[in-house]
């Protein structure tokens, strides 16, 4: 019999990354034109919309621009501050640009029950309100769980679908992105941890996210490994679960050069990269290197006759997000080591 999680939140489905920038319009044009993201929905949020905004638990004045638009199976948001208290500017203040938190949802929508459960473990929220009338029954919610889980988190009650008051980039929906690579679905989250198995542990105890599967990654396994386009040699342990067609990837360097280890001791643990798959890795590759965004790391495995899988890392900085194009083979070269729960 499979063991039950302990968690006190039961996570259903991710449903949404979020990105926090300095230019939201600039940024929705470049994600439309580089990789074909959109068309996007642009819309108002804070103060006066959310009349009960709460910033770290007290009441609060705030006003942000966000944008969404559904990537595959993820929705992508960027969020942008115009003025007052804001848990995005916090982060590029500190962070600079870039990843900021996941969004995932409970099987009741009922996100006066989460805050109450995460606040009991020690997870009070950072940023939260009611939106959209009538009668404000839209809810969120964020928690700061960096430290156990290297990641914010965000619930609301809004399961998709386009925001009250916005409007739409390209204006014309009949528009055609003029992008080379053209993504269809964001098909995992990764996140640079120094120790894969025991925030998989604790993203099983505290969100009942798994089980996990845990596998050492690495050169031994990969025939061509590059790092900023030389030859070289690393190892990682990774762990592995899925929501849904979601897949969430913790990254632990072990050791050599690599850009996870880089991310560390950078930035410190956390969000590091969003995948999506194609079927010509070289290609893919090719056309964004052409545009000024090479490889900073990769790799293929499997038998090089059938080109049965690669991996790139390409940061794309006017992205503020490193994006992995993945050809995804039938089956990972090794086997898990470890699981969590534990078999």
């Amino acid at each position: 019999m499979a063991k039950a999680s302990p968690d006190k939140v039961k996570v259903t489905g991710i449903q949404q990354v979020c990105v926090v920038v300095n230019d939201l319009q600039k940024t929705v044009e470049d994600y439309w034109n580089i990789l074909g993201i959109g068309p996007w929905a642009i819309f108002p949020f804070g103060s006066p919309v959310i009349p009960d905004l709460k910033y770290h638990g007290g009441p609060a004045w705030g006003k942000y621009r966000g944008a969404v638009t559904q990537v595959g199976p993820i929705e992508l948001e960027l969020f942008e501050t115009l003025e007052g208290a804001s848990v995005y500017q916090d982060w590029i203040d500190e962070h600079g640009e870039g990843l900021h938190h996941a969004k995932f949802l409970v099987e009741d929508l009922n996100v006066a029950r989460v805050e109450k459960a995460m606040t009991e473990q020690g997870f009070p929220s950072i940023l939260g309100g009611h939106f959209a009338p009538p009668e404000y029954k839209g809810h969120f919610s964020y928690f700061d769980t960096l430290t156990p889980l290297k990641c914010v988190w965000e619930t609301s009650n809004r399961t998709g679908g386009t925001p009250r008051g916005a409007t739409f980039w390209p204006e014309d929906p009949k528009a055609r992105s003029p992008a080379k690579v053209k993504i269809s679905g964001i098909k995992q989250i990764g996140i640079c941890v120094k120790d894969a198995i025991s925030t998989a542990e604790n993203y099983w105890n505290i969100l009942g996210i798994g089980p996990w599967e845990i596998r050492e990654w690495g050169s031994h396994v990969l025939y061509d490994r590059t790092y900023y386009g030389k030859p070289a040699w690393a190892k990682e342990r990774l762990a592995h679960a899925y929501l849904g067609d979601l897949e969430l990837e913790l990254v632990q360097p072990i050791e050599g050069d690599s850009v996870y280890q880089d991310w560390i001791d950078e930035h410190g643990e956390g969000l590091h990269h969003l995948k999506f798959l194609c079927d010509d890795i070289d290609e893919v590759v090719g056309l964004l290197t052409e545009q000024g965004f090479p490889s900073i790391q990769g790799g293929h495995f499997g038998d090089p006759k059938e080109k049965a899988g690669g991996f790139n890392y390409i940061d794309i900085p006017p992205l503020h997000c490193i994006w992995e194009p993945v050809h995804k083979p039938k089956t990972l070269p090794v086997k898990p080591f470890a699981r969590v729960p534990a078999d």
